[in-house]
């Protein structure tokens, strides 16, 4: 490398153990199933889920996506159950959780928590795992 040379190094952060593992975020999310309490919050519907009490460090879903494609941890295809889902939905990206056979949990747009085929709520989606990197 010569000198005045930039060297720009793309890190992928360690696994991190959420504070709840996926069947307690699943069972934390079914137990709210018909709240309204949760509209217009998917995000921190789901870091709240997941055990982190604090900010996501995020804006929104779409700073999240942002995040999580440059770092590398999005995926296309069927999600695995306990997968974050990460979807268009009226001009905005919304985040659930996958319980699998294309079934995710979350607020859903303009409602309350509820259980959806991922294919009847939007066409757009992918996925990643659990990760909230800046949770607390």
């Amino acid at each position: 490398m010569a000198w005045g040379d930039v060297v720009v190094e793309r890190r992928i952060p360690g696994r991190v153990t959420n504070p709840r593992d996926t069947e307690a975020a699943l069972n934390w999310q079914l137990e709210r199933l018909g709240s309204t309490a949760w509209q217009d919050w998917p995000l921190k519907f789901q870091r709240m889920a997941f055990g982190y009490a604090q900010d996501s460090g995020w804006h929104d879903a779409a700073d999240a996506v942002k995040w999580l494609d440059h770092h590398t941890l999005l995926h296309e295809g069927t999600a695995p159950r306990g997968a974050l889902v990460w979807y268009q939905a009226a001009d905005r990206i919304r985040v659930a959780c996958a319980l699998g056979s294309g079934q995710v949990v979350g607020p859903l747009l303009d409602g309350p928590v509820a259980i959806a085929v991922l294919s009847e709520v939007s066409t757009d989606w992918i996925w990643s795992d659990p990760v909230f990197p800046f949770g607390q």
